[in-house]
């Protein structure tokens, strides 16, 4: 079902236009020449099935602009703006002002759901041998949505293929009590309105996910690619009566042009 763009299914689906500003944070090998600036447009389509709480599939249809300045300074919709702070070919470490999506609304239920926010958050990523790169980043709300922390630990490996190049990463994510409560608690008049129970939930893990994202160029500026993401609920989110189903999935593709100089 097509539905309107809704901004937790667009920075989800962002994961896969956003390649090339997640490697603005993450030190793979270059996967082509070095440029003093780039902006990046291109629109794409994803499907999720079980978005933001509920548990039907939706698609949507997603624009994205992404620049950057000698990978030092970069924006994306997707990780906001940022700044290498610390820069080697192997390392790097920096600051961030991320965009922090609203939830969607949950069918059949009336709730005083989270607005649009912004956390600040410093990053730090590794490559190790094999074009692998560890790390992650901490992030606080900034904007009073919550005012909750998140912390968030990945792994991945970048390889050049045959029909482009495949990015596969793992990762999990958690955050404190206060994030949790924003975003999958339920207050008591919530409970009384909609006939399901109070739920406070702790901090701790909250999810563990997967990805699998590949970039095919077509011609020096433009490139099509494709993901499929599956990621699981833990701990207290999983238990939240807001969380309707454990399981997420998404699947997207795109295309893109870059400009540069």
């Amino acid at each position: 079902m097509l539905r309107p763009l809704s901004l937790t299914v667009a920075a989800l689906a962002l994961t896969a236009l956003a390649t090339e500003a997640a490697a603005q944070s993450q030190p793979f090998e270059r996967a082509g020449p070095r440029q003093d600036w780039t902006v990046d447009v291109g629109v794409g389509a994803i499907y999720s099935r079980d978005a933001g709480g509920d548990t039907g599939g939706q698609g949507n249809v997603i624009p994205y602009i992404a620049a950057n300045w000698r990978d030092r300074l970069y924006f994306s919709p997707f990780e906001g703006l940022g700044w290498n702070v610390v820069y080697t070919e192997t390392f790097r470490a920096g600051v961030q002002l991320r965009p922090r999506f609203s939830p969607e609304d949950i069918e059949g239920l009336t709730l005083d759901r989270p607005d649009f926010g912004a956390d600040a958050a410093v990053y730090a990523y590794q490559r190790l041998p094999g074009n692998i790169v560890v790390g992650g980043r901490i992030s606080r709300d900034v904007s009073g949505v919550s005012d909750g922390t998140e912390y968030q630990a990945s792994i991945a490996h970048q390889r050049r293929t045959p029909v482009g190049v495949l990015n596969a990463s793992a990762y999990v994510q958690g955050g404190d009590q206060k994030l949790a409560d924003a975003y999958y608690g339920v207050s008591s008049a919530e409970a009384l309105t909609n006939a399901i129970s109070a739920y406070r939930p702790d901090g701790g893990l909250q999810a563990a996910g997967t990805t699998l994202l590949l970039v095919s160029p077509v011609s020096r500026d433009w490139a099509v690619g494709g993901l499929v993401n599956y990621e699981r609920r833990l701990g207290d989110i999983a238990d939240s009566p807001l969380s309707r189903n454990d399981d997420s999935w998404r699947v997207g593709m795109f295309v893109s042009r870059r400009f540069g100089g």
